[in-house]
């Protein structure tokens, strides 16, 4: 429940004594991000892969801004927007939101390390299924924290790399590709 709803059932004036009453176990947080992740996931999009988490990072450029989000699972997802966006958004450090990525804009790498590539984002994570297509094939790793990502590939690039489910893999994506929401 939100924290001003608790202060006016208490009937306090200020948020920092309804604060005293409100504790969470281990538990009782990883539960509350499942919930706000799982509401998150269940939105209407056509993309993929979808990622909830607080920024931790908002720094201006010139145009645009680049923005970190920090998700519950400890990984970091970078993208770059507009001042506009960020204006329209309401976006500023600590704000929560949730970023997309269309499959087709996640690419898969295999190697022992991390690959070097111009990807802002690169996270490792293991082949959970393959869906094998006359033209383009679909890719479904899982990362440490238990998100899926999946990449859409040419079947030829799928023959290229020889994947198989289990196998060790690089996801990546760059900062561009990422779609913000906020509330």
């Amino acid at each position: 429940m939100p924290l001003p709803v608790v202060q006016k059932i208490l009937g306090h004036s200020t948020p920092n004594l309804a604060a005293s009453y409100v504790k969470f176990s281990d538990e009782d947080m990883r539960r509350a991000e499942a919930f706000f992740v799982d509401r998150e996931n269940r939105r209407k999009t056509s993309a993929r892969n979808a990622f909830f988490g607080k920024i931790e990072t908002l720094r201006k450029g010139d145009v645009q801004a680049w923005v970190e989000i920090s998700t519950p699972g400890g990984y970091r997802i970078s993208a770059i927007i507009t001042h506009d966006s960020v204006k329209r958004l309401g976006l500023k450090p600590g704000a929560l939101v949730a970023a997309e990525v269309k499959a087709p804009w996640v690419t898969i790498h295999m190697s022992a390390d991390s690959p070097k590539c111009s990807a802002d984002n690169v996270l490792g994570g293991t082949v959970e299924r393959i869906v094998r297509g006359k033209v383009t094939s679909e890719i479904v790793a899982r990362i440490t924290d238990g998100t899926e990502i999946c990449s859409i590939v040419t079947e030829q690039s799928l023959k290229k790399l020889c994947l198989q489910p289990a196998d060790r893999v690089w996801v990546a994506f760059n900062a561009f590709t990422v779609v913000l929401h906020a509330d």
